[in-house]
């Protein structure tokens, strides 16, 4: 007659001493997928489908492309934002027209010359070096007077054109390279920031970054047949911009976007978090291997997560575009240099864990025999104190950080073409 009570008892006691137990491993999972999966990847679930784009676009119609005509002179911050970023361009996606002037959101005034580079303040009588890349080789949030361009100017005694956009994939600055023919310098940069890695599989800038007011195509380079085959612009002209509204459209984009079709395939982030932590395991573990003591690296060597460097698919089209960019160069008597440009975070990474997540790049540009300037391990190898790195990145670099890698940069020259640099 007692073993029925008993059993209740037991079950009671069993079901009590479980649950802490159960609440401790909730919130151990919730915690340890907060620290681990960044925020750039969770903050991707349950906002990726065409109609969120849409919807978007319908939220915030003072975001759409802006056509700016040449010789314009832009200084209201409501007309215009974010470093030239909206100026449609049927074969690049955007760029800047020539001659215009305009301010930013921190009224830093830009200049720009006929052929819509950057001004640097310099005249010399020769040019020596063109560069091209996104917004760490334009300079965003730095005066004329303190891009690298200007100091490195100074320091060969010759001009540094300053071909960086905004906003820029890899891709759209071998493209610009390509299509600026009467360009001839002795020396011609590509500039690669780790991070534009990300943009060169990514064909609408808001499938790779949500609500980013650059809402504009691009052209992407595709694997078909076993070959990487140029996608051009979807948007040929100001009349198609309408089509961004067209879900079809969208659609059809979508099915090239690298960051689209991820969102697709991540696992939930969401309560019970047990189940969750099981779903993200494997990018769990990659991002604790990360933080793994240096002593261990003998037994697991640790990687960035999240870092398309180590996908084939993303290496393949860098890659690629490295090796349009010297055959190029070459064939127009330039010499093609590498640069791998730095940031603060990839600086501090490399000091912290011995971790340089372009290695895989730096590996097929030594295969290569191509010339390159790695400034970040460079940088790194300094070993700057956290404040000194907070001297020279603000977002962007600043007038120190920029006085750094002008530097480093006609160090290396010296070094890579004595024959051209003094």
């Amino acid at each position: 007659m007692d073993d029925k009570p008993s059993r209740i008892k037991i079950t009671i006691y069993w079901i009590i001493a479980f649950v802490p137990l159960i609440l401790l491993l909730e919130v151990s999972s919730y915690v340890l997928l907060k620290k681990t999966i960044p925020s750039r990847i969770t903050g991707r679930i349950g906002e990726r489908s065409v109609e969120f784009q849409l919807n978007q676009r319908k939220l915030n119609p003072d975001t759409q492309p802006q056509i700016v005509s040449s010789s314009s002179v832009l200084k209201d911050k409501n007309e215009f934002s974010v470093a030239g970023a909206r100026m449609f361009h049927p074969f690049l996606g955007w760029d800047y027209p020539p001659d215009i002037i305009y301010q930013d959101v921190d009224n830093i005034t830009y200049h720009h010359g006929s052929l819509g580079e950057r001004l640097t303040c310099s005249s010399y009588k020769d040019t020596l070096v063109a560069t091209y890349g996104d917004s760490f080789t334009y300079c965003a949030n730095a005066r004329d007077d303190c891009t690298w361009q200007t100091f490195l100017a100074k320091r060969l005694n010759q001009n540094v054109l300053n071909f960086g956009v905004g906003g820029y994939g890899t891709d759209q600055a071998v493209l610009k390279h390509e299509l600026q023919k009467q360009i001839h310098t002795k020396i011609v940069m590509l500039c690669i920031l780790p991070e534009n890695i990300n943009r060169v599989v990514n064909i609408y800038r808001p499938f790779y970054t949500y609500n980013d007011p650059l809402q504009l195509t691009k052209p992407i380079f595709v694997k078909k047949g076993g070959e990487l085959i140029l996608v051009p612009n979807p948007l040929q002209s100001v009349d198609d911009i309408h089509k961004l509204d067209d879900p079809a459209f969208m659609r059809e984009l979508s099915k090239h976007d690298y960051w689209y079709q991820l969102d697709q395939k991540l696992p939930d982030f969401s309560f019970p978090w047990i189940v969750s932590l099981f779903h993200w395991r494997d990018a769990v573990l990659n991002q604790i291997g990360v933080s793994l003591p240096s002593a261990m690296s003998a037994f697991l060597k640790p990687h960035y997560p999240w870092n398309l460097f180590d996908e084939d698919y993303p290496l393949s089209v860098m890659r690629h575009l490295v090796d349009r960019f010297v055959i190029n160069a070459l064939a127009r008597g330039s010499f093609p240099i590498i640069v791998i440009m730095p940031h603060k975070d990839y600086i501090q990474e490399s000091m912290d864990y011995g971790i340089n997540r372009v290695s895989r790049l730096v590996e097929y540009l030594t295969v290569q025999k191509y010339s390159f300037i790695d400034a970040v391990q460079i940088i790194a190898n300094m070993k700057p104190s956290k404040s000194k790195l907070e001297e020279m990145y603000q977002g962007h670099a600043t007038a120190e950080g920029n006085k750094v890698l002008a530097d480093i940069l006609f160090g290396q020259l010296r070094q890579l073409a004595p024959s051209l640099v003094n």
